[in-house]
């Protein structure tokens, strides 16, 4: 767990990053578009959760439910990052950032399915 538990940690600093950066330069946004504001500031409340947990999980080691909170968190992420995907695909806007978002989202989730396993085995 402890590698794969660092890389899930760098991932969700990514996404959260990327989110971030989305909302501080789009601030006009909260304005003209609140709620497609609103589902950014969630998709960034997400990824800085799935950061914090994943943090405490490594630094603390295991602790009864942390493996389904990191899961269930990572699911979350994913689900609406390929979601976003979706939406701006079908649109044709977007460019290559949701599709960024929507791998880095589909990684979280794989990185902390497999600190599951590796956890669940013993190998952790």
């Amino acid at each position: 767990m402890r590698l794969t538990g660092l890389v899930l940690i760098g991932v969700s600093l990514a996404g959260a990053a990327d989110v971030a950066e989305f909302l501080v330069t789009r601030a006009a946004m909260f304005s003209e578009a609140p709620g497609r504001a609103a589902g950014s500031v969630i998709g960034l409340v997400l990824w800085l959760g799935l950061l914090g947990v994943a943090t405490l999980r490594y630094l603390r080691g295991e602790r009864p439910g942390s493996r389904a909170v990191v899961v269930g968190l990572a699911g979350l992420v994913a689900a609406g990052n390929v979601g976003l995907t979706a939406i701006h695909l079908k649109a044709g806007v977007g460019g290559l950032r949701p599709i960024v978002g929507a791998a880095l989202g589909v990684f979280a989730l794989a990185l902390a399915l497999t600190s599951r396993a590796e956890v669940a085995e013993g190998r952790g």
